[in-house]
């Protein structure tokens, strides 16, 4: 890898950690929701001002655009996919930059089964013809529970400081909390099937196991234990 190949690497990691990219392909169908611009309201009109949400108080408003990914192109940075979805009987096509600052998020609302890498040629076809089967084999299966997935059911009781754990930031707690992920005991003790949902919910590209999450916080949780179990020694009698 080129110093140029590595400097993108790095900046690709920085963007996904701030805006997770879901793991998707050709055929799925996606919700993407983007950052539309608007203007500022004036500020002598304090009806307005107030009537403010906090999305247009930050200057652009959401807008979600569904439709069918017929193709990815590019790499590293100048990576983006195209989405082709039906309007009013028209075929519209929007080609998205995969880490542009202007997508709020994007979703993936139905795996599709394909064999080509574009899929060019439904701009030829209408209606039944058009459609794609959803995808019903094992990764299909496990991508589409990862894509159904809200997170846990948040645990009762203060936070733990989960930076103590060799691998996550700042700002990696707060997504972890969103995921309802706010103790060291709920770490070590996640399955297989929990640790991938939370890997890939994440774009953590393995690092939970490669840093042995689950090792250390059960390596936390003995301390704690062994801290509030602890008790002061027994003065010796005084004469």
């Amino acid at each position: 890898m080129n110093m140029i190949q590595q400097l993108e690497a790095e900046q690709v990691k920085k963007l996904v950690s701030k805006r997770p990219v879901p793991e998707f392909e050709p055929g799925d169908t996606l919700r993407v929701n983007v950052r539309i611009p608007e203007e500022a309201p004036d500020p002598k009109d304090k009806k307005a001002a107030a009537k403010k949400t906090d999305a247009k108080a930050k200057g652009f408003r959401v807008q979600a655009y569904e439709g069918l990914c017929i193709g990815r192109s590019g790499s590293g940075l100048n990576e983006n996919f195209t989405v082709r979805k039906i309007s009013y009987g028209e075929g519209v096509e929007r080609t998205f930059p995969l880490y542009t600052p202007m997508i709020d998020s994007i979703e993936v609302v139905r795996r599709g089964e394909v064999r080509r890498a574009k899929l060019y040629y439904l701009r030829n076809l209408r209606g039944k013809a058009a459609r794609i089967v959803e995808r019903t084999d094992v990764r299909g299966k496990r991508l589409a529970a990862v894509d159904n997935w809200k997170g846990f059911k948040k645990p009762k009781g203060d936070a733990d400081d989960l930076m103590q754990i060799k691998g996550i930031s700042l700002e990696l707690k707060a997504r972890l909390a969103k995921l309802g992920v706010t103790k060291f005991e709920q770490i070590a003790n996640f399955s297989d099937d929990e640790m991938l949902r939370v890997d890939e919910s994440l774009n953590l590209d393995g690092r939970m196991e490669s840093d042995d999450w689950m090792g250390q916080a059960r390596l936390l949780v003995t301390e704690a234990t062994v801290h509030e179990t602890a008790v002061d020694p027994i003065p010796a009698p005084t004469t």
